[in-house]
């Protein structure tokens, strides 16, 4: 701080009156009338007089004149009004910050990166709109997250039915796989079967889940793919693929839902396979105060689900 800076906020604070003085007045002003404003502030007509007063000299001007039924301000305590309004507004959007910021809590949501790109990230505005004092910490990867040890509030996982017990269990899906393709890829292969001539689109698989050995030995209808597949060990990234053009999958309709209804991808068949797997949101039977609105949130989200268990 420079000297005239210190100068400056020294000649401030000489001039200054009392906050509860231009609180006082402020209310007096909103009011134009001291029996009203007396009731506000709960003092007596004599007390609040006596507080205008004290301010009127400590500015050294007249603030308010005395009418018959009220007051009217004079030119210098309308112009004091307007300023005290806007001070002491911006204090109480300051205050309310503070409280807000005061009461934020973050939540740990651990979730399986499919998931989290291809169905919750779509949905999270939502949950962020209805809910501005929770800080989301969305946390992606591969595996389960151990509640007890990884600092997950809320795990969303690919699970079977087996739970562990103290813990809540919420089924978010229920899933069936399909097998899809992009437009264009499923337009080739149309046209080809009317043709005739056989078409073989690449297949793409996740390399951690055999789903096309399923999908045939669920007696599914068989595609003849390319000798040359491709491999993924994500989900996302298979599907983002896909939906490029290189070739079909099978894929679980949780992550392709959203796109099938968007047209970016098509079901090639109408056939289906269900695996016993879906998508659940495991988290502590008890927890802090933003798992409630979080979890309820998941609930009008998957209302399919709904299922909890401890």
């Amino acid at each position: 701080m420079t000297n005239l800076d210190a100068l400056a906020q020294a000649s401030l604070l000489r001039r200054l009156p009392s906050m509860k003085a231009l609180l006082f007045f402020n209310v007096v002003g909103r009011h134009l009338n001291l029996v009203r404003a007396g009731e506000e502030l709960h003092l007596t007509q004599g007390a609040l007089s006596r507080q205008i007063k004290l301010l009127e000299q400590h500015l050294g001007v007249a603030l308010f004149r005395r009418l018959a039924r009220g007051l009217a301000f004079t030119q210098e305590g309308e112009t004091l009004y307007a300023y005290s309004q806007q001070a002491f507004g911006t204090l109480d959007a300051g205050l309310r910050r503070l409280s807000l910021v005061a009461g934020r809590q973050t939540l740990v949501v651990s979730v399986a990166r499919s998931f989290a790109l291809r169905v919750l990230a779509g949905r999270l505005p939502r949950f962020v709109r209805a809910h501005p004092w929770v800080d989301l910490q969305i946390d992606t990867h591969r595996y389960f997250a151990d509640l007890e040890t990884s600092g997950a509030d809320v795990s969303i996982r690919l699970t079977d039915s087996h739970f562990e017990t103290g813990h809540r269990h919420r089924r978010l899906t229920d899933d069936i796989s399909w097998l899809v393709a992009s437009p264009t890829v499923a337009r080739r292969m149309t046209a080809r079967k009317k043709e005739g001539t056989p078409f073989r689109p690449v297949l793409l698989s996740n390399s951690e889940r055999d789903d096309w050995s399923r999908w045939l030995a669920a007696g599914n209808r068989r595609v003849q793919p390319e000798e040359a597949a491709l491999q993924f060990n994500d989900s996302a990234t298979m599907l983002q693929a896909v939906e490029a053009g290189m070739g079909f999958c099978v894929a679980r309709s949780a992550l392709v839902r959203d796109a099938v209804e968007a047209g970016t991808l098509v079901r090639v068949w109408k056939q289906e396979m269900r695996d016993g797997l879906c998508y659940r949101a495991i988290s502590a039977a008890r927890g802090k105060p933003a798992l409630e609105p979080f979890l309820q949130w998941l609930d009008e989200e998957f209302p399919a689900g709904a299922h909890y268990h401890l």
